[in-house]
């Protein structure tokens, strides 16, 4: 991770989180991680304690060194665990939902990994539809959210623009590209809350708002999120 945020990762919990993640993610590469190649990967220097740091879940029992390489133990591996899945889901909501650039997305992502909860971790999960992989194609290690269902499900939400005729959804998000275009949604009655069915797909989008019809350009459409609703 890089040091972007200098004023989270000097927070020991956070400064621990870190060092363990990266620990996780050479093991994932199969590469082994000194403390030497540590603060190059972490973009600190010795100065700003990473070896303290390795001192500190040493003797917690987190890692183990074995010559100079450091290692997960099963209680550290569980640690690292969490906080590799907190960011990977935070990528995808930033990069994939949002379309932030990948610069931005791993800065933020590299803050939130230490302040989500484990419930918002597993409502974001569910949201995102149990993502597999991050942007970067890396495992997104699964959550008890994840224990109970397959991992290959429809996300609870989803873009408008990847809606099938005749489904129904409500509007959760109105995200889209250029400003000037809620004012436009809001004045069509898009708004969140609304409910829309898809009445046609090709050559443009066909929805039915408030016993309106309306066709919406694929850019448009693109930007509205639904949580699909089932009639029963």
């Amino acid at each position: 991770m890089t040091n972007d945020h200098p004023e989270v990762l000097h927070l020991p919990t956070a400064a621990r989180e870190e060092v363990l993640e990266e620990v996780w993610s050479a093991a994932e590469m199969g590469r082994s991680l000194t403390i030497s190649s540590l603060s190059e990967t972490i973009h600190a220097g010795p100065s700003d304690g990473w070896g303290g740091v390795v001192q500190e879940l040493l003797e917690a029992g987190l890692l183990t060194v074995e010559g100079q390489v450091l290692r997960l133990t099963d209680h550290g591996a569980t640690r690292a665990k969490e906080v590799v899945r907190r960011h990977r889901l935070a990528e995808i909501l930033f990069h994939q939902v949002f379309e932030l650039p990948m610069r931005t997305t791993e800065q933020q992502a590299c803050t939130i990994e230490h302040i989500l909860t484990d419930q918002v971790t597993d409502a974001v999960c569910s949201f995102l539809g149990h993502p597999p992989v991050c942007p970067h194609g890396r495992p997104i290690p699964p959550g008890r959210c994840c224990d109970t269902m397959s991992r290959q499900v429809d996300p609870l939400i989803s873009r408008l623009l990847d809606q099938q005729p005749g489904g129904k959804g409500r509007v959760v998000l109105v995200a889209p590209r250029h400003r000037e275009r809620f004012e436009q949604l809001a004045d069509l009655g898009i708004v969140p809350g609304a409910v829309l069915t898809v009445r046609q797909r090709k050559p443009s989008i066909v929805v039915l708002v408030d016993n309106t019809l309306l066709a919406l350009e694929d850019e448009l459409a693109a930007g509205i999120y639904v949580r699909p609703l089932v009639e029963w």
